[in-house]
């Protein structure tokens, strides 16, 4: 054999494993596999997206005609006011009022109650065993103890928090 020979014979095998190993990874199918999850996976972004924007523009939509509802609503209420207020008599026009306008108080009389609102209170009011007692305000005779007097008692007993019964 000569050195030609050998040459083409290694410069043909060297081509042929190159081929091969093309083919190989053109052709296997773990790469085919792998292909078709890429095409599936961009497939499913696209569709996730396009619904994400579907669900936007829905809720956008909904938001306006909502707004445009309660528009609506009020140009009615305000409509039918202005109207009782200058075709019907003064009872009747109060009580369509009162009707489209239920939250608001009534002007002739008191709203909650009689009784005066008293404002917080910012302490606990201080009994013999404390307001946790389990005996606490079970028994009508309980008395506050005596207590020795000495300087640090006169400072509590001008502490306003303390005089509470």
């Amino acid at each position: 054999m000569t050195a030609a020979t050998i040459l083409i014979a290694i410069v043909c095998l060297l081509l042929g494993m190159a081929i091969g190993s093309l083919l190989t990874q053109r052709l296997a199918p773990q790469e085919k596999k792998r292909r078709e999850l890429e095409a599936q996976l961009r497939r499913a972004e696209d569709e996730h997206r396009l619904y994400q924007r579907d669900v936007a523009e829905h809720f956008q939509k909904t938001a306006t005609l909502v707004g445009n509802l309660a528009q609506s609503y009020r140009d009615v209420n305000e409509h039918l006011a202005a109207s009782a207020m200058l075709l019907a008599d003064t009872e009747t026009s109060r009580q369509l009022q009162e009707a489209a306008n239920p939250a608001l108080p009534r002007a002739g009389g008191m709203t909650l109650s009689s009784v005066p609102p008293e404002p917080p209170k910012d302490y606990a009011p201080r009994v013999p065993g404390g307001v946790l007692s389990e005996n606490y305000g079970f028994s009508d005779t309980a008395t506050r103890p005596s207590r020795v007097a000495n300087d640090s008692d006169e400072k509590e007993e001008d502490d306003p928090t303390l005089k509470v019964s």
